[in-house]
């Protein structure tokens, strides 16, 4: 039987936008902690140790896996056979050769985004012959469970590939929207297991310049804020919302940053932020703060200056179903939040006590429940007393630190049957 220190996990991710990076230096740091080695296969391995610094010392290596290309079938990242069994098999080739450049033998196999490996391929003998070791995963887009029992829920659930989580050698799932874990086990057969979104705290030691003008146009207002502009965080509903503020003289303002992809909007929409940002410019419009040509905030330390400012922050998503590191922000700053009424940010802001719902794509109750927020009250007029401390201990390093240490500790006493 190995001690933990002498484990050493493979941390594979094929993809290498948007939070992907953050999540990849997370994984690897806890499993650092918990004593064991990181072999960590990623498209840009020489970023991945920028990110990582000093901490891994000598026990990661890091190494180039090929970025996961395109479904040919929507798009995306994952969603087709063809490409579902290349990533096992290029995963599996890569840290073979990673192995032989560090001289390390990974006893364990982490996927930090395991829907990549799934979508198609309902094949439980695929990792088992192509990996040949304990493997498991972290899954995003599991909410499929959710569905009531029909025929189209079985041909979806094919079709997502979850039968290859029966897989003999997955020691278990890990997913961030903890609603569908009875479903998920009675399908799989194996460990279901709630993990924390985590975020990273710490502000930049000097001011964000764009903090600073955000609160310069607020002058004294509260600070309604977004930060990543996708059409799935409600960007037109709070537009929408910033407008009927404006009508009816509300001391709100609404500041929209981070980065924004017009060609996710239809021409109506599109057209719709046009007129905001000529309403900005020619100064009709003076309680939103909106640039599409500033791009993504790099820095975390700029991004949490940033979203410190904010009096509430908008979760209110819309057609999307699943957890959001916006809440861990909110609950590591104690800002107050309006969320969609109905999936797993909504109920969490309701169990939270950490702000208010509303109905989905509704500037109207938005707008009512602004002055509920600020004023730290609920629907019913009773004082919100949100529970952050709690949301912050659930979503914490400590409990990932704690989740991996199990899987560490699960993959050195096998080694002794092996």
């Amino acid at each position: 039987m190995k001690t933990a220190g002498e484990i050493t996990v493979a941390l594979v991710d094929p993809i290498w936008v948007g939070h992907h990076p953050m999540y990849f230096t997370q994984f690897t740091a806890s499993f650092l902690r918990c004593g064991a080695r990181v072999i960590g296969l990623c498209p840009d391995p020489q970023a991945a140790a920028r990110n990582l610094g000093e901490t891994g010392g000598n026990r990661v290596h890091f190494a180039h896996l090929p970025t996961g290309k395109r479904s040919f079938f929507n798009g995306r990242f994952e969603g087709d056979p063809a490409r579902t069994f290349g990533r096992w098999k290029r995963a599996a080739d890569q840290l073979a050769m990673a192995e032989a450049e560090c001289g390390w033998q990974a006893d364990f196999v982490y996927f930090p985004y395991l829907d990549s490996y799934l979508r198609f391929l309902p094949f439980p003998q695929v990792p088992d012959s192509i990996l040949q070791r304990p493997w498991s995963g972290l899954y995003l887009r599991n909410h499929h469970h959710g569905e009531a029992t029909s025929i189209k829920k079985s041909l979806r659930l094919l079709a997502k590939g979850d039968a290859i989580l029966r897989s003999k050698l997955c020691l278990g799932i890990g997913v961030l929207d903890e609603r569908f874990i009875p479903e998920m086990k009675s399908l799989t057969r194996k460990p279901v297991i709630a993990y924390p979104d985590v975020t990273e705290g710490g502000v930049s030691s000097t001011p964000y310049p764009l903090a600073l003008e955000i609160q310069r146009k607020a002058n004294g207002r509260t600070i309604v804020g977004i930060i990543g502009l996708e059409r799935r965080k409600g960007l037109l509903t709070l537009l929408r919302t910033a407008e009927l503020a404006r009508k009816a003289t509300l001391p709100f303002y609404f500041a929209c940053a981070g980065s924004i992809h017009l060609g996710e909007y239809p021409d109506t929409e599109r057209a719709e932020i046009e007129k905001t940002l000529h309403g900005i410019a020619s100064g009709e419009i003076e309680n939103v703060h909106l640039d599409p040509s500033a791009g993504r905030i790099r820095e975390e330390g700029d991004f949490n200056f940033l979203f410190s400012c904010f009096h509430i922050a908008w979760a209110a998503y819309e057609d999307f179903q699943g957890s959001s590191g916006t809440l861990s922000k909110a609950a590591l700053f104690e800002i107050p939040c309006i969320a969609t009424a109905g999936e797993c940010i909504g109920q969490r802001v309701e169990s939270y006590r950490m702000g208010l719902t509303v109905r989905e794509a509704t500037p109207d109750q938005a707008l009512a429940a602004l002055p509920r927020i600020a004023g730290r009250i609920d629907w019913n007029g009773d004082a919100l007393l949100p529970k952050y401390e709690t949301y912050r201990a659930d979503h914490s390093l400590e409990r990932l630190d704690s989740i991996l240490a199990d899987l560490v500790a699960s993959v050195a006493a096998s080694t002794a049957v092996r």
